[in-house]
């Protein structure tokens, strides 16, 4: 048998054999038997795949943290935990999550402004001959584009950093939205990348028809309104798991403190 946090399963029979409801004597066998059962159950249900990241997860957290004691057990380490110390759970990535999710609502809003605000709204200019014509702002149109592409790349690759399924989860759709627009991005100068994140040809882009831009950029019906709308999930996903007072670890892994044991709050 295995040891995970200092929990030895040969030494811990009459833990199993109350579960298991055995005495003794001729219940031993029936006992070793059900436990391993157990530990099969574990092993092809991935519980013990989960205890393991989370037990090498925690040695490296404290091998590398300077001026702690590296001998400290990992076991202690969980009960601190599990009592409300949650110091050693660093919720950075979520707040930078967040701050990014924040900054492509607010490049995707700037391109989705409708009427009078709106980035698509032609003015009028008088050309070299006096002659007074309406036309849009190429290149102001061009840098809101370009801030969207940066929030954008910015957050597909820090989404690509957590392990919270949620968050990637909505990080995927997002990109799978994004993809089926590929032909008519293409079109006005943008590419999808392999990695997922857009690139943009600023000649292309200001030669490209300002109609077709607008279609894919304005309104909250646009492509750029649900990119908006996933950015709003992933924010609100990140933020309230970064301030909530439940416990989540460096990879946005929910630990369930209220559990009772440690098994469960790996799970």
């Amino acid at each position: 048998m295995a040891t995970f946090y200092g929990l030895n399963t040969n030494t811990s029979s009459g833990f199993f054999n109350s579960m298991l409801g055995s005495s003794s004597g001729s219940n031993n066998l029936y006992s070793s038997l059900s436990a391993s059962l157990g530990d099969y159950a574990a092993i092809k249900n991935g519980s013990y795949r989960k205890l393991v990241k989370a037990y090498y997860a925690q040695q490296a957290e404290e091998t590398n943290k300077s001026g702690e004691n590296n001998k400290k057990s990992t076991v202690n380490s969980a009960y601190d935990v599990l009592a409300g110390n949650t110091n050693s759970f660093d919720k950075k990535p979520l707040v930078e999550l967040s701050t990014k999710a924040d900054a492509l609502k607010t490049s995707s809003e700037a391109l989705m402004k409708r009427g009078s605000d709106s980035l698509f709204q032609k003015k009028e200019v008088k050309d070299e001959t006096g002659a007074i014509t309406s036309q849009y702002d190429r290149d102001k149109i061009f840098q809101a584009v370009k801030s969207f592409t940066e929030d954008y790349n910015a957050l597909v690759t820090q989404t690509a950093k957590t392990d919270n399924t949620s968050i990637l989860r909505k990080g995927v759709n997002m990109i799978q939205n994004t993809a089926s627009y590929e032909e008519s991005l293409s079109d006005i100068g943008i590419t999808i990348n392999e990695d997922n994140t857009l690139s943009i040809d600023e000649e292309k882009f200001k030669k490209a028809d300002m109609l077709d831009v607008k279609s894919m950029f304005n309104g909250s019906v646009s492509m750029t309104g649900k990119v908006y709308q996933k950015a709003a999930d992933i924010y609100n996903l990140s933020a309230n798991a970064a301030s909530s007072n439940s416990l989540y670890n460096n990879n946005a892994a929910y630990v369930n403190a209220l559990s009772g044991t440690l098994y469960n709050s790996y799970l």
